[in-house]
């Protein structure tokens, strides 16, 4: 006989708090811990805010967001490393978790596990989201996959380029600088 897991609602994993020095997201039920990000993980975080801020500001139709909790439905709230969301999604009241999931999500590749990564990149694209970003500091590529099933290997002498972005180009190599 197998043994029974009780799965976590979203509802129950918001209000637990998260062990010291660690982050948690529900993934499928079942809460997961994200693994550290070192410092190649935040570098690289921080060079994509940088290229997507500047983009978003000259087109005032999205928001650059950095680890935010995202509720897909009721067992599922992942948080990518960063994310943007179409200002037209933002909600009227600025309290709670955004709901759905982001128009583009992205996962910067550390220590995760490849079955949870998998997961995560369905749930967003299952759950709203135009396409999600896997960027591998350690390979130095971008693989963006796309609603339609597609996906695109970015590597460091190409542009990476997002047709859900309108006008949006930056060097890969950009993306990995100083690392």
């Amino acid at each position: 006989m197998g043994t029974t897991t009780t799965l976590v609602t979203v509802q129950e994993f918001l209000v637990l708090p998260e062990p010291e020095g660690q982050r948690i997201e529900l993934i499928g039920g079942e809460v997961v811990s994200m693994g550290r990000g070192g410092v190649a993980h935040e570098w690289v975080k921080a060079n994509l805010i940088e290229v997507l801020r500047d983009w978003a500001r000259q087109q005032s139709s999205m928001k650059v967001l950095s680890e935010t909790t995202y509720v897909l439905d009721e067992h599922n709230s992942p948080i990518p490393d960063v994310s943007l969301l179409s200002l037209s999604r933002k909600p009227p009241q600025m309290t709670g978790w955004f709901q759905g999931a982001p128009d583009v999500a992205i996962e910067v590749v550390s220590s995760e596990k490849a079955a949870v990564l998998e997961t995560k990149i369905e749930l967003y694209l299952a759950h709203g989201s135009k396409s999600v970003w896997v960027v591998y500091p350690e390979r130095r590529v971008v693989r963006i996959f796309a609603i339609d099933g597609g996906a695109r290997l970015f590597e460091r002498e190409q542009m990476l380029e997002d047709p859900l972005l309108p006008g949006f180009k930056a060097p890969v190599s950009q993306v990995f600088e100083g690392i």
